[in-house]
């Protein structure tokens, strides 16, 4: 809990390939209702028009201080955020991508969760749509079900969205910088909420969207799924010796990786998928489901399914 006045929020946006959205995100950043905030944008080594779009936006902006840091190589998404946590100054620290949006009211909305209970980590839901406009807009965030079960769920799967978060710097300062290691790029927030649940973080969700994710653009993570799949399980096995989750828990989530991933290569990799699935029996060996489904697919190969299924 913050006290009556007006804390300082700071807003860290990595960019990387930024130019061509990142206008977009700023102005979401002009319209808040809430004012009292800066910026450190972190330019994760790539060379474009990024520093003179934060340097227009610093020239609209003359009341604000607006910091742009540019690394001189690539180091990862986790690492970018780090060096903006680290140049920050706020009492509150949010999270924007530079290809995500925010409502005018999402700053002051978290604003007033932090004053009036007790809260290290404020999230909402947000809207996932497509930068192509092809596809249909959904919200996406913790279902009840999450809610109640909270923080086992938090392990299972990661409903939290980082433009949606606004953390307390004293909270951070107990939880420490983002894992840089490469087998959890691009899985590192989900590392994040876990070692926040570990240390008994004070977590607290708003239903009300604020925040619209742009889930279809080429350079995002979800354009990689396996990858994805296999850098969530190595943040789940991190975090094997938890105390904060039950060992059912822990054992269900990582199988239920394992089947995702062996559904992925099917039909592609079959082989790869029968051993994926064998792992998805070994974590979680009552599960009948994914039994049954290694046995399918020792017995009907994709090509000689699809066969039988014509004849």
């Amino acid at each position: 809990m913050i006290s009556n006045h007006r804390p300082l929020v700071s807003i860290i946006i990595p960019c990387y390939k930024a130019e061509k959205e990142l206008p977009q995100a700023l102005e979401s950043i002009s319209q808040q209702n809430y004012t009292h905030w800066e910026v450190v944008a972190v330019n994760d080594g790539w060379q474009d028009g990024t520093q003179t779009i934060i340097e227009n936006f610093r020239k609209k902006h003359p009341n604000n201080k607006i910091t742009y840091i540019k690394h001189p190589q690539n180091r990862g998404l986790g690492a970018t955020r780090n060096t903006g946590i680290q140049n920050s100054t706020g009492e509150l620290i949010a999270f924007l991508d530079h290809d995500d949006l925010w409502e005018p009211k999402h700053l002051n909305n978290s604003i007033v969760v932090f004053r009036n209970q007790p809260c290290d980590i404020f999230y909402s839901s947000v809207m996932a749509f497509g930068s192509q406009g092809k596809s249909k807009d959904w919200v996406w965030g913790p279902t009840t079900e999450d809610l109640s079960q909270f923080p086992n769920s938090i392990y299972d799967r990661n409903f939290i969205q980082p433009s949606a978060v606004v953390i307390s710097k004293t909270f951070l300062d107990r939880l420490g910088m983002m894992d840089t290691d490469p087998e959890v790029h691009f899985c590192e927030d989900h590392d994040f909420w876990i070692r926040a649940a570990n240390i008994r973080g004070k977590f607290v969700h708003s239903s009300e969207v604020t925040v619209r994710y742009r889930y279809s653009n080429p350079n995002a993570a979800t354009s990689k799924i396996p990858m994805m799949l296999k850098h969530d399980l190595a943040v789940q096995k991190k975090h094997l010796n938890s105390d904060c989750f039950s060992t059912s828990v822990k054992c269900t989530a990582i199988a239920n990786n394992y089947r995702r991933l062996g559904n992925y290569f099917w039909e592609s990799q079959h082989i790869l998928s029968l051993f994926y699935l064998g792992q998805s029996i070994y974590w979680q060996p009552k599960n009948t489901k994914n039994l049954k489904q290694f046995l399918k697919g020792l017995i009907y190969w994709p090509s000689t399914y699809k066969k039988l299924r014509r004849a």
